[in-house]
């Protein structure tokens, strides 16, 4: 990766012109994905990833959302606002989603059709060649 990466987490916002990518409850074995996926990537623009982990603040979550072109979230690890307000995220343009659980994936089709396996799927759908 040659562009300039920014990391972002609540209560911070950064506000320019690059390309914002939300990770909404990711799993340390995810941060690991996406650090490794980045540094080998071949990306010559600069990206703001805003970060998500569970964080009370409900108004940073929802604004973030709606900054960010790119959002993917984990549904196996919400928290009581990221569960709460699933169903409104999934519903929003450029959101992703993993999960493991069956039956909630089938649920969550009827909402969101970008459901993908892990993390660097992702990255490789929104950001790969």
């Amino acid at each position: 990766m040659n562009g300039k990466l920014t990391l972002i987490t609540p209560p911070d916002f950064y506000e320019n012109s690059n390309t914002s990518i939300l990770f909404i409850n990711i799993t340390e074995q995810e941060q690991d994905t996406v650090s490794k996926w980045l540094g080998s990537a071949k990306i010559e623009k600069d990206l703001n990833l805003y970060v998500y982990d569970g964080d009370t603040n409900a108004s940073w979550f929802l604004y973030a959302s709606n900054r960010c072109e790119h959002k993917y979230i984990n549904m196996d690890h919400v928290n009581y606002i990221t569960q709460a307000l699933s169903g409104y995220i999934l519903g929003k343009d450029g959101v992703y989603y993993r999960t493991s659980d069956v039956n909630l994936g089938a649920v969550l089709s009827h909402i969101n059709h970008n459901r993908v396996d892990s993390v660097d799927i992702f990255l490789e759908s929104i950001l790969g060649d």
